[in-house]
């Protein structure tokens, strides 16, 4: 077995997390890395204050990814290819 291919591979893993990391600049619109309130509602016109507090879990008024991949996987969002 050569080893170029199973490093590629190992990279390839590693390198997934780093680009599902990543804001939508289609929604993150500000280009800060992060979704408020404002952007997120304008995609999500249903999304309530209280819907995006209880996504908001470090209380700052933003969503970083962490927060949008455990609102993901919890179904208070859909997937979002970002």
């Amino acid at each position: 077995m050569k080893t170029t291919p199973v490093l590629a591979l190992i990279a390839m893993v590693l390198a997934a997390p780093a680009f599902a990391q990543e804001a939508d600049p289609a929604i993150d619109v500000n280009g800060d890395g992060f979704y408020s309130f404002p952007e997120l509602s304008a995609v999500f016109p249903d999304l309530t204050d209280e819907m995006f507090s209880a996504m908001d879990t470090t209380g700052d008024g933003l969503l970083d990814m962490a927060e949008v991949a455990a609102a993901v996987d919890a179904g208070l969002l859909p997937p979002m290819d970002g």
